[in-house]
């Protein structure tokens, strides 16, 4: 008896055959790997909310809170909080929602963006943390505006603004008893802004 050749089709079908049955191919086993960033290890996590519940500044300190959450496998979140796009500080918590809050004194007058940034991380069974960079991760912005005293528009000529400037810079006029004003506004002591 001849032996007999199998055409190209029958040998390719019956390698897919063994191969989707278990046979042939082994792939090595996954393991979970702590402080990494495996793709495996972050698939599917997400920051899902991220919310400012309020910022504001008082005599150079800005404080502030609000509330995040994650998605499975995530079961914490970084923060980071970013002043006019500094980074002034960050935090790690676990769980997959809660609150945050964030203060920063002695900042000066003036008006600032106040940003945070969430980032879902895993905290695997043996402690390690990992921070999945290349997933979801959203961001919240305010302003807060820390109150300038004695500026021009204040209707005061300040220690910091010589009459000369006070009068050309920031007045419209002047009250009877001095003090500078604007056309829209009326005195102090009761009279008239006298624009100049």
């Amino acid at each position: 008896m001849m032996p007999r050749h199998l055409s190209p089709i029958c040998v390719l079908l019956s390698g897919l055959l063994l191969t989707a049955c278990g046979g042939v191919v082994d792939a090595p086993e996954e393991m979970e790997l702590t402080g990494t960033t495996g793709l495996a290890l972050c698939s599917n996590a997400a920051v899902t909310s991220l919310t400012i519940n309020g910022i504001s500044t008082y005599q150079g300190e800005m404080a502030g809170s609000g509330n995040w959450a994650v998605s499975y496998p995530a079961n914490a979140v970084r923060l980071e909080f970013r002043i006019n796009n500094v980074l002034q500080s960050s935090s790690e918590l676990s769980g997959t929602s809660g609150g945050w809050y964030f203060s920063r004194a002695g900042l000066s007058c003036g008006s600032y963006l106040f940003n945070v940034k969430a980032v879902p991380m895993v905290i695997d069974s043996g402690g390690g943390r990992t921070t999945c960079w290349a997933n979801t991760s959203r961001s919240a912005s305010s302003y807060a505006d820390e109150p300038c005293p004695n500026y021009c528009g204040d209707g005061e000529c300040s220690l910091n603004e010589d009459a000369f400037s006070c009068a050309i810079d920031c007045c419209q006029g002047r009250c009877n008893n001095g003090a500078c004003c604007s056309s829209s506004n009326y005195c102090s002591d009761g009279s008239y802004c006298i624009l100049y």
